[in-house]
C-alpha cells in the first residue's frame, strides 16, 4: 500500500476537509499514485533510505528461499530486498503502483519478482508454512482491529518454522490510519508463536522482527 516519508504523513483528502479521521482505502491509494509516481519520496528521501537500511538489517542477510513483501508501493524497497531472496513475491493495493514497481524491478534486473495487485488479507498467498521472510512495512495500521487480528493470524501461518516476520510502522498520529502505529506491534508482540528478535524504537517509527517459534 504505502508508507511514511520524511516525517510527514499524507492525509486522505476527505479527512483533511472534515478535520476528522478517515482511513485510506484502495481507491485513495490508486488516486494518490496516479497523481504522483513517488508521493512519499521513497526514491529520494534520506529518512526512507535510513529506514530501509534498518529494515534490511532486521530481515537478515538471507538468502531467503521464499519471501513476501506487503504493500510494495513503487518497488524502491523491493529492489533492495530482491538480491537476498531466491523467490520474492509482493502484494500491493494500487494497480498504478504495481505497474511502477514492475518497471523499476525490470530496470534493476529483478524482472523475476512476482509483483501482484491485491488486498491484505484477502489476497495473501494460500501457502501455509511456505515463507522464510514476510515484510509488513507501513501497512497494518490501515486495517481495523478485527481485520488486523485476522491478518496477523494469516501472516504467522505463512511463516515456515524459524521464518522471520519484519514489521515497520509510523507512530505519530495520522488521520489516514485506522489504528495508531503501535497497535500492530502490540498485537505481534503478544503472540506466543512469535519470538521477537529485533526491537528498534525510533522517534517516528517502530521496527520489530519476529521468528516463528
Amino acid at each position: 500500500m504505502t508508507g511514511r516519508s520524511a516525517g510527514a504523513p499524507v492525509p486522505a483528502p476527505a479527512a483533511a476537509e472534515r478535520g476528522g479521521r478517515r482511513p485510506f482505502g484502495p481507491a485513495d491509494f490508486e488516486a494518490l499514485w496516479r497523481r504522483d509516481a513517488d508521493p512519499w519520496g521513497f526514491a529520494s528521501s534520506a529518512y526512507e533510505a535510513e529506514k530501509y537500511e534498518r529494515t534490511l538489517r532486521a530481515c537478515g542477510a538471507g538468502p531467503f528461499g521464499r519471501a513476501l513483501e506487503l504493500a510494495s508501493a513503487n518497488g524502491v524497497f523491493t529492489t533492495r530486498l530482491a538480491p537476498r531472496c531466491r523467490r520474492l513475491e509482493t502484494l500491493e493495493a494500487a494497480p498504478t503502483a504495481v505497474a511502477l514497481a514492475r518497471a523499476r524491478l525490470a530496470a534493476a534486473g529483478h524482472a523475476d519478482v512476482a509483483v501482484r495487485a491485491g488486498l491484505v488479507p484477502d489476497d495473501l498467498p494460500d501457502a501455509p508454512g511456505a515463507f522464510d521472510l514476510v515484510v509488513a512495512s507501513e501497512v497494518l495500521y490501515y486495517l481495523d482491529r478485527p481485520v488486523l487480528d485476522r491478518t496477523v493470524d494469516a501472516l504467522a501461518g505463512l511463516l515456515a518454522p524459524g521464518g522471520r516476520l519484519v514489521a515497520v510502522h509510523w507512530t505519530p498520529d495520522a488521520p489516514d490510519h485506522a489504528l495508531p502505529g503501535h497497535v500492530p506491534h502490540d498485537v505481534l508482540r503478544g503472540r506466543p508463536d512469535l519470538r521477537r528478535v529485533v526491537a528498534d524504537e525510533q522517534p517516528t517509527y517502530l521496527l520489530d522482527a519476529f521468528v516463528r517459534a
